[in-house]
């Protein structure tokens, strides 16, 4: 083979070796991005003044009537993330009770359109803490510890930071592994 016919496929091997290197640099920061959402949370965390499409007053639902964080964050005990519930399953009380209200009223709207409220996320953890609902939940750690007494908000709010810190904290107070694999991917 000539000298120049292999600098030729030099330039293309370098060429396809730059354009690898490119690719994955962009689908690495993609796949980054990506990795740090929840499937159907909004991306950002709440501002404290935001209001959400539908307003849920949870004084109403966990205070007055008693409600459990199970009842509507259905996937707390299965799953890293507690979810919320479907708009049918809103429906099931609300297409008898106070549906004469704005807030049921466009809740009601929504479920026959086939479509979910857009909620404001209020806490989120770094990508790389693993942090499961599931396994807290199995270890008797109540709701309470972290989200505090969300059946006294009208509007849910960050009452704990979840930093670093405060899970050593209780996991010290609570003899729970403190190791950094334990929390740490």
């Amino acid at each position: 083979m000539s000298s120049a016919r292999k600098m030729g496929w030099a330039l293309v091997a370098g060429g396809l070796g730059l354009a690898a290197l490119v690719l994955a640099v962009a689908f690495g920061a993609a796949s980054a991005r990506a990795s740090t959402k929840i499937a159907g949370a909004p991306a950002k965390i709440a501002d404290p003044s935001a209001v959400d499409a539908i307003h849920f007053d949870h004084t109403i639902h966990v205070g007055k009537y008693g409600m459990q964080c199970l009842d509507c964050h259905v996937y707390a005990t299965e799953s890293t993330v507690a979810g919320l519930p479907p708009v049918a399953k809103c429906m099931g009380c609300h297409k008898f009770v106070d549906k004469e209200k704005p807030g049921v009223q466009a809740l009601a709207t929504l479920w026959r359109e086939g479509k979910a409220p857009v909620w404001q996320r209020v806490y989120s953890v770094p990508d790389y803490v693993y942090f499961s609902h599931e396994v807290h939940l199995a270890a008797k750690v109540q709701c309470q510890s972290c989200h505090g007494d969300v059946g006294s908000m009208h509007t849910v709010r960050r009452v704990t930071s979840l930093s670093m810190g405060f899970c050593l904290r209780c996991h010290e107070a609570r003899h729970a592994p403190v190791a950094c694999i334990a929390c740490h991917k």
